[in-house]
């Protein structure tokens, strides 16, 4: 086949742990790509946006065959290894652009209603709870973002409660908060038991290869795929790999990788659980940029989410793990001093793709080849309605919120390392350092 060629200068490779995939039973034995497989249809990566896309194409193309190609299991990357939001809104609502907020807002509130209206007509069991979300400052540099927030909030038309310490405290059982902003338009969910539950519930024509990470693509007469062991051939195919597109050549330094880390705790005794307010589930996002992300689950245990890092190398390094542990450890010990030590059942990093001017990496990118990313503060409800979206203008389907999507400014250019690294890092040790009460 004559064309196009890109090869991976990096495959995936997740760290060991990941909390919560851990906490569920083994999967079956993994199909991969063995020998020669075609396709009308592939889709590469199966996170939220190739989840979302494989079935997408599924649906509207009930005759034709989709390969859904997964370089580990399905939960395992970095849509399993997220807290466990599904925000209806883009972001905090501070958009400088009012109208680019509240098409934002409208693509999260069809993703999340997409994969809410699946997950009900399947029963997927993944702790789903439509309790919202409170957004929380612990000392005057948090406040001052929830002061923020709130405008931001009330220039989109999101409405919002404020919660007093008083009321943290009854939700938490911790007076470490000292205010929060209540909005109750999303969900939460055990993002592993969710990403593996879609996967198991595909239409007929879509198929599952795990364990079997694209090393190679070839574009002529369609597009051919290369795995270690196989090879599948497609007439169209969509890159929804997140950040390793780029290591395929595909929208190369448009995204900033950052890696965020998290552990999450075994289950709660009964005798633990009215330490952090009787055991009732809550999900708290930080309104600073240094502040923690906080649940506690259905099943009792206490997430803790913090510590940035660049995330260019796509590893999760044993410093770097290592100076991880020790904050999330800290930050259960500044709100439950009781729980200082209670036991991790992991700890474990996962990639998140900002850019520098609220863009998208959507579309197609060259003849037969597409891609589609999660980008920005709310990736997985937009990120499943720009692969929705895009797998329907494959098939000729237009739609207001596709018009939505594609008026969205594409992801600007990003200064190459090791300029972008000074840059992220510099950032960072900045909030570090005038914001670390918000740990």
């Amino acid at each position: 086949m004559a064309g196009r060629a890109y090869k991976a200068r990096k495959l995936p490779a997740d760290a060991e742990q990941n909390g919560w995939y851990a906490a569920l039973p083994d999967p079956l034995p993994a199909r991969r790509v063995e020998g020669s497989v075609s396709v009308d249809f592939a889709v590469v990566g199966a996170g939220i946006c190739g989840l979302t896309a494989a079935r997408r194409l599924g649906e509207l193309r009930p005759d034709d065959s989709v390969a859904l190609i997964e370089a580990t299991r399905v939960g395992f990357g970095t849509s399993g290894r997220n807290a466990g939001f599904l925000l209806k809104g883009h972001s905090h609502g501070g958009e400088k652009d009012l109208e680019l907020g509240k098409s934002n807002d409208r693509l999260c509130e069809a993703g999340l209603e997409y994969i809410r209206e699946t997950v009900m007509h399947h029963q997927i069991q993944c702790q789903w709870s439509d309790w919202g979300r409170i957004y929380v400052a612990s000392g005057a540099p948090g406040e001052t973002h929830l002061d923020h927030l709130a405008h931001g909030l009330e220039g989109i038309g999101t409405e919002y409660s404020t919660v007093d310490q008083e009321e943290m405290e009854a939700i938490t059982g911790t007076r470490f908060y000292s205010r929060g902003i209540r909005a109750d338009d999303g969900a939460l969910m055990q993002p592993a038991a969710l990403m593996r539950g879609l996967g198991a519930t595909m239409p007929a024509n879509v198929t599952l290869y795990e364990e079997s990470p694209v090393s190679e693509i070839h574009r002529g007469d369609g597009v051919r795929l290369v795995c270690a062991a196989g090879e599948v051939q497609a007439k169209q195919v969509i890159l929804a790999n997140h950040v390793f597109a780029e290591e395929l050549g595909i929208a190369r330094f448009r995204v900033v990788p950052i890696t965020l880390y998290a552990s999450l705790t075994r289950p709660l005794t009964p005798e633990e659980l009215p330490l952090v307010g009787g055991g009732a589930e809550f999900g708290l996002l930080p309104s600073s940029p240094n502040g923690s992300t906080v649940r506690l689950t259905q099943d009792g245990r206490i997430l803790m989410r913090n510590t940035m890092t660049y995330g260019r190398s796509k590893r999760f390094g044993a410093p770097e793990m290592t100076e991880a542990l020790a904050n999330h450890r800290e930050g259960i010990r500044r709100r439950w001093p009781d729980l200082a030590d209670i036991e991790l059942d992991g700890t474990w990093g996962g990639i998140l793709g900002f850019t520098r001017n609220g863009g998208i990496v959507c579309g197609e990118m060259a003849l037969g080849l597409h891609a589609v990313m999660t980008t920005d503060a709310a990736p997985l409800t937009r990120g499943a309605a720009a692969a929705k979206l895009l797998a329907e203008q494959i098939c000729g389907h237009d739609s207001a919120l596709l018009q939505d999507l594609n008026r969205l400014p594409k992801a600007a250019l990003l200064p190459p390392d090791p300029f972008l690294r000074m840059i992220v890092n510099r950032r960072l040790h900045k909030n570090e350092t005038e914001e670390a009460g918000e740990l």
